[in-house]
């Protein structure tokens, strides 16, 4: 697993072309919230860790539902989609103890899923 030192997404939440962004997120639930937050910050660490990824979408649940415990969010059947495709993804989000940051990420990106298997799984072909 990779494990970074620095989090992300309260950076690119903060930046001013991410206001609806932030008004999308309070419109939510408190356990949809953190899984949303969590899947902003897998796309800016994955996109941090490797340039040649440029994640724009993330599916926590693919393969297996994400588990939601107390302030951390498990997604080990989770997806991500960059430049046209769908990669396996593995990770582990820490959030504060009021679900409104993240303060502890870890991730590993697997191998791209199979085209063939991506209606079965619900990933869009298209963004």
């Amino acid at each position: 697993m990779i494990r970074p030192t620095q989090m992300l997404s309260a950076k690119t939440l903060a930046d001013p072309r991410s206001r609806q962004a932030r008004a999308d997120l309070k419109t939510f639930a408190s356990d949809e919230r953190m899984v949303q937050l969590c899947n902003l910050e897998a796309m800016d660490q994955i996109r941090h860790w490797r340039a040649d990824f440029q994640p724009e979408r993330v599916v926590p649940y693919a393969t297996a539902e994400e588990k939601v415990g107390g302030t951390t969010i498990a997604a080990d059947g989770a997806a991500f989609r960059s430049r046209r495709n769908w990669y396996n993804l593995k990770f582990k989000c820490q959030l504060a103890s009021d679900g409104a940051s993240v303060i502890g990420f870890e991730f590993l990106v697997g191998d791209p899923v199979a085209r063939e298997k991506w209606d079965e799984l619900g990933l869009p072909a298209v963004h």
